[in-house]
């Protein structure tokens, strides 16, 4: 039986966008940091929000910030100095 070009070019076609859609699985922990108000700071590469804490004088801010390296995620809270007062390598699991 004969190919027909359409047939081959629609194979060709098919095969040429197949690995994109494979790699573009969306990550479900950064649709989860969105809907927990993270936003994504370009600079740093990182999601992250802010914490308003009120004290007997005030308030002071943390923030909160995930960021993916080496195929992992990692959580860090820092102070209202910027110090960081919890780090957190998180499973995979998770």
């Amino acid at each position: 039986m004969t190919t027909h070009w359409q047939d081959r070019f629609s194979e060709w076609l098919s095969n040429l966008f197949r690995f994109n859609r494979e790699e573009l699985k969306p990550d479900l922990k950064i649709a989860e940091l969105i809907e927990k108000g993270f936003h994504h700071n370009e600079e740093e590469d990182q999601w992250e929000r802010t914490w308003l804490v009120a004290t007997k004088t005030g308030a002071e801010t943390s923030k909160e910030v995930w960021t993916n390296d080496d195929g992992g995620w990692r959580v860090a809270m820092y102070g209202n100095e910027g110090e960081v007062f919890f780090e957190y390598k998180v499973s995979e699991s998770t």
